[in-house]
């Protein structure tokens, strides 16, 4: 299993590698930005998506209708801090699941693994 973590925040992705690897025991890369998240779909292949919704140039929106533009049908879950009014959205355009970001690491981490194993073993 490997995970591709896409958010324009530095910190947040390595906070969200480290908890991913070393507390749950799940592979992940991480890109800054949803276009170098396209390169790295070309170059590599992954079991899922988690991407921040607010990031500059293209939002997780317009990011997760261009890899189903593409025919790229790989589990993506929005994982992000702006309100649930995305979470509609984010399903009519074909995510597999939605998280809101929390101030508590602990259990928003131990919620994402979990998503993360439930949209693998569903696909």
């Amino acid at each position: 299993m490997k995970v591709l973590i896409v958010d324009d925040d530095p910190s947040f992705l390595e906070l969200s590698k480290t908890f991913l690897e070393i507390f749950h025991d799940i592979p992940s890369d991480t890109v800054d930005s949803a276009g170098e998240a396209l390169k790295m779909l070309e170059k590599d292949s992954y079991d899922v998506i988690v991407s921040d919704y607010d990031m500059p140039v293209m939002n997780g929106i317009t990011f997760l209708r261009t890899i189903r533009d593409k025919r790229i049908n790989i589990p993506f879950i929005l994982f992000t801090g702006v309100g649930e009014e995305l979470m509609h959205q984010a399903m009519q355009n074909g995510a597999n699941s939605f998280i809101l970001k929390t101030s508590d690491p602990r259990t928003q981490y131990s919620e994402l693994s979990k998503r993360i194993w439930q949209v693998v073993n569903s696909s």
